[in-house]
């Protein structure tokens, strides 16, 4: 395992970050995570040298920041780095405050600190949440105690209030989305300067895209395999691997085989020559072209949808359709969705949109797939 060292940060921090957001799970009717299962990831993630392990209030329904206290806390605290992140939809429409929230979970994870802590998903809209909860001056303070280590926050919104933001308060590190595609689509790349020009550490979260930059599409599959055996994934984790002001690359691992392959992509850390670098952009090109809807899968929509619209389904669902343009696949896909989940279920009142990261439309979204013939 290759380690970032920064004096800021003050321990030497695996490149490779665990996200405990896409556990495996007992079953696909609710989040609650096989803890058996899960649990053989996270023996050998540690025993190859994984010490940064990313959680959050809303993960698996509540179930990911629980399953640190019954999984995670068996190792001793010092050999492992925990984040979680503060959720402003819970003091906006929970009425809860930042206080109730943070010591809910520390109580939650079985912990006395946490070595790093987020304001999470922060935008305009919510980082006024978060200041009228005078969140940042609360959390500064648990720092000051000693509850927080390192205070950062991950963001989702546009270039100009990032800046502001960045400026206005004194930041640990931050975390951003980052991989190929989102470098120049979204503007990836204006962000991160904005943090090596003021020498803030930064984590990295979706550089696979959600998986989708593992999956992508046959065209771009091709020019990876093409190169060799290496997964499409890897070269992706590789392409964030470049970039010397990060301190970890966060990936959701699901199952044996994923946590293996980037276990042994961020143990090798070899850079990328120039003939994988043109197939990277190469790819990167072919994939736009059939890319459907940006959705990662981080469910956030779900959470807050009142119709209980399962939207990352119905979105897979479509990207498949976009892929190949079989309507008799996507009606084989979409049959799979209990039909109260379903697109058409959706009663466009637009809860959704101020939690997606990915600032999809997704009432407009929705209608387009229940509409497709």
């Amino acid at each position: 395992m290759q380690y970032s060292n920064f004096d800021s940060i003050g321990r030497p921090i695996s490149k490779l970050g665990f996200g405990l957001m896409r556990l495996p799970k007992l079953n696909d009717k609710d989040e609650t995570i096989d803890r058996e299962e899960a649990l053989k990831l996270i023996d050998y993630a540690i025993k190859s040298g994984v010490n940064y392990f990313d959680t959050a209030y809303t993960y698996h329904g509540g179930d990911s920041e629980i399953f640190v206290k019954d999984i995670l806390r068996k190792y001793p605290r010092v050999s492992f780095c925990l984040a979680t992140k503060l959720p402003g939809w819970a003091i906006k429409d929970k009425g809860k405050t930042t206080d109730e929230l943070f010591n809910e979970q520390l109580e939650k994870c079985g912990v006395d600190y946490f070595d790093f802590y987020l304001l999470h998903a922060v935008n305009r809209d919510i980082m006024t949440v978060f200041e009228a909860d005078n969140s940042y001056e609360y959390l500064a303070k648990k720092k000051e105690e000693g509850k927080i280590k390192n205070l950062g926050f991950s963001y989702h919104g546009d270039f100009e209030f990032f800046v502001e933001l960045v400026d206005k308060y004194k930041w640990d590190f931050v975390q951003l989305q980052i991989n190929y595609y989102d470098w120049e689509a979204t503007d990836a790349k204006s962000f991160y300067k904005v943090l090596e020009d003021r020498n803030i550490p930064c984590i990295i979260m979706e550089p696979v895209r959600g998986g989708s930059l593992h999956t992508l599409n046959e065209d771009a599959r091709k020019v990876f395999e093409n190169l060799g055996s290496a997964s499409a994934a890897s070269y992706a984790l590789r392409y964030d691997l470049e970039l010397p002001g990060v301190l970890t690359i966060l990936s959701g691992m699901s199952n044996f085989e994923q946590v293996e392959d980037n276990i042994k992509t961020f143990a090798e850390c070899k850079p990328l020559t120039d003939i994988e670098k043109d197939a990277i952009e190469k790819a990167n090109i072919l994939f736009r072209k059939n890319f459907a809807i940006p959705c990662t899968d981080c469910k956030y929509c779900v959470e807050t949808c009142p119709a209980n619209v399962n939207i990352p389904a119905c979105f897979s669902a479509y990207n498949d359709y976009n892929k190949t343009r079989d309507t008799e696949g996507l009606k084989k896909n979409y049959a799979l969705i209990p039909e109260e989940n379903r697109a058409d279920k959706c009663i466009k009142c637009s809860a959704c949109l101020e939690h997606c990261p990915q600032q999809i439309k997704i009432p407009d979204q929705l209608n387009k797939i229940a509409n497709i013939k």
